[in-house]
């Protein structure tokens, strides 16, 4: 990431060098606020979904669809042919951002901005696409995570405040701003829950009950989707962040784990499909499949715990025990909030 040093009125060349340009700190917040509102936003367009009170045909998700990738295309486009719009003090620097050699630093920011505002386009056309459906509470919850935490984003800095806040002391702070970074994470959605999950009306009580808007099935298929590649990018790239630690030459051992993890991933997909064809589908007065929700989630809380463990270290550095425990006592909590919210869904009524 080039935008941290924003922040700092600087806009790296070549960092190497110590190569730089002054930019105004305003560019700092403006594309934090950018990368910031698709990071969250569009696991918020994927999770409304998941929750939909009335039947999807096959044309509201072309319509879904179509306006994600076409407005992620369009964007696309504008940034290729239009870069004076997307690239910090692009008309005094036109030659040396063409002699990207010379400045690897903003090669990286091009290659940055772009995966931006691609990624924005995203999340404005699956935005877009539940405003056209006139589904409210979608958009709600969209619009919530996504705002909230380009704001957070914004708000933190990358922490870039922190060394002049406490000049005389030596701390890990980039870890500081990866915490802050998923903590606006979790309040965004935090938020968008209370606000989506607000009592039904009878109109949507009577329109959503009894009626089955897809194959069952498809539930399964999505966790063990989500998963097996989730998962396994995380456990990769955990991996690799321990091997950058302790063995060092991390793109050797990337190059090492993507040789087992990749075809392990890949063998999981087609496994989870041929599962899914073979499966019947349930008849209307069977129970739903049900994707054990739970357990899938304790089995995530765990392997991501363990995975912030193994990368934060080695033990004789005070500033990474510091975080061991800190990752911990996070644990802890998820741990319990998560077992609270699972003791307390048979009291939930039906309404919610």
């Amino acid at each position: 990431m080039q935008w941290p040093s924003f922040f700092e009125g600087h806009l790296q060349t070549n960092f190497a060098e110590g190569r730089f340009v002054a930019i105004p700190r305003a560019y700092g917040f403006l594309w934090l606020f950018i990368a910031g509102v698709p990071w969250a936003g569009l696991g918020a367009c994927l999770l409304a979904w998941c929750g939909n009170h009335r039947a999807i045909s096959a044309r509201d998700w072309w319509l879904r669809l179509g306006c994600g990738i076409g407005l992620a295309a369009l964007a696309r486009v504008f940034f290729d042919n239009y870069p004076q719009f997307f690239l910090p003090l692009y008309d005094s620097m036109h030659s040396q951002y063409l002699d990207q050699q010379a400045n690897p630093n903003l090669h990286r920011l091009i290659n940055d901005n772009r995966a931006a505002v691609t990624h924005l386009g995203l999340y404005l056309g699956f935005l877009a696409s539940e405003i056209v459906r006139r589904d409210r509470r979608n958009v709600v919850l969209i619009l919530t995570v996504g705002l909230l935490n380009g704001l957070g984003w914004a708000a933190c800095q990358n922490w870039k405040w922190a060394p002049k806040l406490w000049p005389h002391i030596n701390f890990n702070w980039w870890r500081c701003w990866e915490s802050s970074g998923g903590i606006s994470i979790g309040l965004a959605y935090g938020l968008a829950y209370y606000l989506a999950n607000r009592p039904m009306s009878p109109e949507e009580m009577s329109s959503s009950s009894g009626t089955r808007y897809f194959d069952p099935r498809l539930e399964q298929l999505a966790a063990g989707l989500g998963l097996v590649l989730g998962l396994g990018f995380s456990v990769k790239n955990g991996f690799k962040g321990w091997a950058n630690i302790y063995l060092g030459n991390e793109n050797h051992w990337n190059h090492v784990l993507w040789l087992f993890f990749g075809p392990a991933m890949v063998l999981g997909v087609v496994a989870l499909m041929l599962r899914f064809r073979r499966r019947p589908v349930p008849s209307e007065s069977e129970p739903e499949v049900c994707a054990k929700p739970y357990r899938l989630m304790w089995l995530t809380l765990l392997t991501q715990n363990v995975i912030a463990q193994i990368v934060t270290g080695p033990l004789s550095i005070w500033n990474e025990v510091a975080f061991k425990i800190y990752y911990a006592l996070l644990f802890l909590i998820a741990a319990v909030i998560v077992y609270h919210f699972q003791s307390s869904r048979g009291s939930l009524p039906s309404k919610y």
